[in-house]
């Protein structure tokens, strides 16, 4: 399957939830989703990838770090709250654009000083 087609499937799964609240814990759409907890949902029930349900760092474990990202990577971030390791991710949408489970799921720029200060990879899947 072509990257394109992927990315397809991926945003398209993804973009069912775009509204949703953050809820801490949350990995499916009757709990609603945290960050990770969006992130794994999206990539299994895209079919693309079994995860399972992963934490942020354990979503940053499996992927390639790359620094050349492309839509469909994931970003990681660092610091976003007082936890060891990587605290936050999101799917890579291209432009400096990435989906992610803030309050609520939302595209939101990567250019924010915010998110730049917190910025820590760009992951790819295997």
């Amino acid at each position: 399957m072509k990257s394109h087609e992927k990315f397809a499937r991926l945003m398209e799964e993804a973009d069912k939830y775009v509204g949703f609240p953050y809820v801490w814990g949350g990995s499916t759409p009757e709990t609603s989703f945290d960050c990770s907890g969006f992130v794994s949902y999206v990539l299994t029930n895209s079919g693309l990838y079994n995860t399972g349900r992963l934490g942020a760092q354990g979503l940053y474990n499996i992927c390639t770090p790359t620094s050349s990202p492309r839509p469909g990577d994931l970003v990681f971030f660092k610091g976003t709250y007082d936890t060891p390791g990587v605290s936050h991710c999101g799917l890579y949408v291209g432009n400096h654009v990435m989906l992610h489970c803030g309050d609520p799921i939302s595209y939101t720029s990567l250019d924010s000083s915010y998110w730049q200060s917190h910025f820590y990879s760009y992951g790819r899947l295997p």
